[in-house]
């Protein structure tokens, strides 16, 4: 079995976002105090009011602490909310699945994502609307260029009729396919709309017409 991830997000190129939280429990039970308390601030102001003092207080943790995690309030933000999309968008690919087949997980996975950032709105609309929001951006379309290269990998692999087949094609598919979903997932992060399936599958309907439909 191989791994492909689906439409959707690889870490930005940005030296402030720290790699993943090793899997010492005592880290992770810290890091899910400091999200937790970043989630709660975030209800009441936007991400740009919260220091780390600030922070540090509402999850009960040491500042000293808290820099092991982080260097800073927008850095753990971006951390948090970029590798909660990586866990959503993983798809496993098996060799002989046929394309409609796949479709359909891609699909899956992407109305997964779109139910996460509803259910996180408040996080994403206050990185979407903070001074970080471009960093975020480019860390979002980093991780959905990596992840549509993959998967229009797939579809090369199992020539679908109409995929691009030359390397700079695959690169200008996977930019021009990552570009349009981030700026979908701001849309659906700052709107108010609930239904991901129908949204997911209003998208379906954008993607360039030799991408494989679902069965």
């Amino acid at each position: 079995m191989s791994r492909a991830d689906a439409l959707p997000p690889s870490a930005a190129a940005d030296a402030s976002v720290p790699a993943s939280v090793p899997d010492d429990p005592r880290l992770l039970r810290t890091r899910a105090a400091l999200t937790d308390a970043l989630l709660r601030l975030l209800e009441r102001m936007p991400l740009d009011a919260i220091s780390v003092a600030a922070l540090c207080r509402e999850a009960g943790v040491h500042r000293t602490t808290f820099y092991g995690h982080a260097p800073g309030v927008h850095a753990f933000a971006l951390t948090v909310f970029t590798q909660d999309l990586d866990q959503l968008t993983a798809v496993a690919v098996e060799p002989a699945e046929t394309p409609e087949h796949l479709a359909e997980r891609y699909f899956d996975s992407l109305t997964r994502v779109l139910d996460h950032v509803a259910g996180e709105r408040a996080g994403y609309r206050a990185l979407f609307g903070s001074t970080s929001r471009g960093v975020f951006r480019a860390a979002l379309d980093e991780r959905m260029r990596h992840r549509a290269r993959i998967a229009l990998e797939v579809w090369r692999a199992k020539r679908v009729p109409g995929a691009p087949v030359a390397d700079a094609a695959v690169d200008e598919a996977a930019a021009f396919i990552a570009g349009g979903l981030v700026g979908v997932l701001e849309a659906w992060a700052v709107g108010d709309e609930t239904d991901a399936a129908a949204s997911a599958a209003r998208i379906a309907t954008l993607m360039p017409g030799w991408w494989p439909r679902r069965r």
